[in-house]
């Protein structure tokens, strides 16, 4: 695996909207109105090139004429989301959303993954494209912790604790959780605690559903390595360096992360060549990266 810490060619579509911390929708209608420009090492005139090529460390892409500014610092913070908070920057009913959060946040920062706008608990935020990508990779498996109050009395025998594992169906897709513990249960209500990795849309609703639970209040209180404690509702914080580095180890690493863009990145190189069509450039680049 490579240790170089040359920093790997981007689609100028990601690049733009990093270094100009805008939405790739807002990246798109600025290609679209010839505002932005490539000058590389082998022309010194801008070159209007496309969203999908590719832009190399020493390449200078200019907005409107001018050198984007450098890349924000990287930024990871939590946010214990309250309830009736859409998780989108805008909501399309103008609802709240988290756009008073966001406008607060380190610049670029974005939500990962997202909570439906009744259920409560931990959002992570980055600017950090890698990071966030390396969070929702479904290989990764970053465990996701619950609190879920019910409606109903269970007991450590009732064969629905064993069924929210098992899974259940639902629209042809077999649901489940990691882990599934009881907390309490009175003749009224139930504390359950369920650990998911699948994450799909309202999936715990859907499961509760399936098996007639009746779901009261959803929490979120743990992300990978990070929980909410000392961080109540409708406040956020950064990450600290040790929770961090915690995060990282829980998605695999930062090594892990690269070598699996430079696989990528060797596979566009093989595609284009059988094509007929070598990309030089990125060939060149990563036969300067295996000598690294």
């Amino acid at each position: 695996m490579s240790s170089s810490n040359r920093a790997l060619p981007q689609r100028l579509r990601k690049h733009v909207a990093e270094r100009l911390a805008i939405s790739l929708q807002r990246v798109d209608a600025l290609f679209r109105a010839g505002r932005l420009s490539v000058v590389t090492p082998e022309s010194a005139d801008p070159q209007r090139s496309t969203l999908d090529a590719l832009v190399f460390e020493n390449d200078r892409v200019l907005f409107d004429g001018t050198a984007l500014p450098e890349r924000a610092l990287p930024a990871v913070v939590l946010l214990n989301k309250p309830k009736h908070v859409t998780s989108t920057a805008c909501d399309p009913a103008g609802k709240r959303d988290l756009a008073p959060y966001l406008r607060e946040m380190p610049a670029g920062c974005f939500p990962v993954g997202r909570l439906d706008r009744e259920t409560t608990g931990l959002l992570l935020f980055t600017n950090d494209g890698e990071l966030a990508s390396a969070v929702l990779r479904p290989d990764h498996l970053t465990t996701k912790t619950y609190w879920l109050w019910l409606d109903d009395e269970l007991s450590p025998s009732d064969p629905r604790l064993a069924q929210l594992t098992s899974g259940v169906l639902h629209q042809g897709e077999r649901l489940a959780a990691k882990c599934a513990r009881l907390i309490s249960s009175s003749e009224s209500a139930s504390e359950l605690e369920l650990t998911l990795t699948q994450g799909r849309n309202r999936q715990i609703r859907h499961m509760c559903r399936a098996l007639d639970l009746h779901l009261v209040h959803l929490h979120r209180r743990r992300i990978g390595p990070l929980d909410d404690t000392a961080l109540a509702l409708g406040d956020w914080r950064p990450l600290t360096d040790g929770e961090l580095a915690a995060l990282w180890q829980a998605v695999g690493g930062r090594a892990a992360v690269r070598e699996r863009k430079l696989a990528a990145l060797r596979q566009q190189a093989q595609a284009a060549r059988t094509a007929g069509t070598p990309r030089l450039r990125l060939e060149h680049w990563l036969e300067g990266e295996q000598r690294a």
